[in-house]
């Protein structure tokens, strides 16, 4: 007889789940179609079934939501319009309309059934913020089917007709938006979930939040305690199984969450050119942390609570410089510095167990018993070069160096997180 147990797995499975990434369009300004074409492909390799495009108003959106939807055809891809309502606002119906009518009806466009549960005629579109917006009034003057899932606070999208779905944008821990001493949990989902009563849910996963703006630009310098939570919070998706996932981000380097690769000849998509993000991403790749994310997606597309490790990696990264490093920066540290570890931390991707062994600058070296599966293990940081093993017996099996030392010299406080990656040697057994 088939367990209680066993029968939900059966039906998670059965029914449809995507993941997106959130895209920011707004920076994007001289992308050409190869760019669009080389991100697009990356995202569709990893098990992204859509990115939501993020917009404002900015005189750029036409050319690069054609350019967009155009390579996304091409791939097989599918795409759809996250408005920031930041510059949207509630009297906007025509123009939201006009832009459903002109995108909505393309190829590259994610359309859902009526309940979210996989593929239909309603067209999916979504928001950052803008409370209580009328879809059901863009619906009607579109003449289109949508199907909204905007990013609303909870008491907001109870017992809303305007929305199909609920989506959280708190991905990293916090209280009232200040960072915390603590790791990310379930509880807000649960919120959404209950104020939700049933439709679907869209949860937010992000593996890092660092900004570091002047009073005179952005005015926004903080960061969010992120030191164990790429993995933790995709093993939480596993757990909620819900319906709709998206990764925070792609490409907004200016709160250092991205996964896409670094654009090092087009400084503008870097928010603020000499004064914005390129002071803290430059050289910092987090490509890398898309090889976490493809056996979690895998995972959650067909409703298993565990990941399968295919291919046996390491994932390391740690910051640039210690917190209490002294800088030549006119900004000071971030709200929140305090909380993070001086600490280096690698992901091990491992088909069997092995000893894990991090060597960090001068320090004694750290040995660790590692489990077979996705874990992550951290040492102490210390100054210099960073070195990560896998040992398997007398058998070396992984040997990386960070190509990025750790220094205590820095113009920047760079709270940025380095990623980069080891792997067996080519022709190796795994």
């Amino acid at each position: 007889m088939i367990s209680l147990y066993a029968l939900l797995v059966f039906i998670a499975a059965a029914e449809a789940r995507y993941i997106f990434a959130h895209y920011m369009v707004g920076i994007v300004a001289s992308y050409t179609a190869s760019e669009w074409f080389n991100d697009i492909l990356l995202a569709k390799n990893m098990g992204i079934d859509a990115f939501a495009l993020n917009i404002g108003k900015d005189y750029w959106n036409d050319q690069q939501l054609g350019l967009a939807y155009s390579m996304a055809a091409q791939l097989g891809f599918k795409l759809f319009i996250s408005f920031d309502f930041s510059y949207w606002n509630n009297g906007d119906v025509g123009a939201i309309a006009s832009y459903m009518q002109r995108y909505g009806t393309l190829p590259a466009q994610l359309k859902v059934s009526a309940d979210g549960s996989g593929p239909g005629d309603r067209i999916f579109v979504s928001t950052f913020v803008g409370d209580g917006f009328s879809w059901r009034a863009v619906e009607a003057q579109a003449g289109l089917g949508l199907f909204a899932c905007p990013f609303w606070q909870p008491n907001s999208l109870a017992n809303n007709s305007n929305a199909d779905c609920g989506f959280m944008w708190n991905a990293w821990p916090s209280t009232n938006n200040q960072p915390i001493y603590a790791n990310k949990t379930t509880d807000d989902d649960a919120y959404y979930l209950q104020m939700l009563a049933g439709k679907p849910y869209m949860a937010p996963v992000s593996p890092w939040f660092f900004t570091h703006y002047a009073a005179d630009t952005w005015n926004k310098n903080w960061l969010f305690y992120s030191d164990y939570l790429w993995q933790a919070r995709w093993e939480q998706i596993l757990e909620l199984q819900p319906p709709f996932a998206q990764i925070l981000t792609w490409n907004d380097f200016g709160e250092a969450n991205y996964i896409g690769p670094l654009h090092p000849n087009k400084k503008d998509v870097y928010a603020g050119a000499s004064t914005g993000a390129v002071r803290w991403v430059t050289k910092i790749s987090h490509d890398a942390w898309r090889d976490i994310a493809k056996p979690y997606i895998a995972a959650y597309k067909a409703g298993e609570s565990t990941p399968t490790v295919t291919k046996e990696e390491f994932v390391f990264y740690y910051r640039p410089y210690p917190k209490d490093a002294q800088c030549s920066d006119p900004v000071p540290r971030p709200t929140g510095w305090q909380f993070v570890a001086d600490a280096v931390f690698v992901v091990a991707l491992l088909k069997t167990p092995g000893t894990v062994i991090i060597t960090s600058g001068a320090n004694v070296p750290v040995s660790v018993e590692a489990q077979a599966g996705i874990h992550t293990y951290s040492a102490p940081m210390a100054l210099g070069k960073q070195r990560f093993q896998l040992v398997r017996g007398n058998v070396s099996v992984i040997d990386v160096a960070g190509p990025l030392q750790i220094s205590s010299a820095c113009n920047t406080y760079n709270f940025n997180a380095f990623v980069g990656a080891g792997f067996p040697p080519k022709g190796s057994v795994q």
